[in-house]
């Protein structure tokens, strides 16, 4: 008798009354009209079914790509990069491109456009060096402060009003 008081468990208002093999409940919420879930209500058997069809033949469906023929697009600028971006979303609008493939197109513009700005930044540190290597090697070359007679003065700005 303790037994039976100790595995009888209050289900929540809408919950799956299924027991599964270890004695626990189903957590799913229970149908509308039912006292099962999708997955364990018998009168639902040949829904599951023709889901489970339905879930392999869409696995198995070929992505959309565009075809091998299509020619490469230039990608050297941020706006080319946003170019095929926008290009890449009406063709998913329209079905002529997988979301998923899309995703990976925009995955790896993202990558592109950062090794691209990594790129620029190498290029203009490598110019600034050189400069600077060039102006060690001829420290003096073209280069004589200018000796003049101006004498700078500086002086403290006074409010408005004259007060200090």
């Amino acid at each position: 008798m303790k037994d039976c008081k100790k595995t009888r468990v209050l289900l929540a208002t809408g919950q799956c009354r299924y027991i599964k093999p270890d004695r626990t409940h189903c957590r799913a919420n229970a149908r509308h009209g039912s006292a099962y879930c999708f997955f364990h209500d018998p009168d639902s058997a040949l829904e599951r079914e023709a889901a489970r069809k339905n879930g392999g033949k869409e696995r198995s469906r070929r992505a959309a790509v565009l075809p091998s023929d299509t020619p490469d697009r230039s990608l050297n600028s941020a706006a080319d990069v946003t170019t095929l971006l926008s290009e890449t979303i009406n063709q998913v609008r329209r079905g002529e491109v997988d979301p998923r493939i899309s995703n990976a197109i925009g995955y790896l513009a993202g990558i592109l456009l950062k090794a691209k700005e990594k790129d620029e930044i190498e290029q203009r540190v490598a110019r600034l060096e050189s400069i600077i290597a060039g102006q060690q090697m001829t420290p003096n070359v073209g280069f004589e402060p200018e000796r003049s007679s101006v004498t700078l003065e500086f002086v403290n700005p006074q409010p408005p009003g004259g007060q200090a």
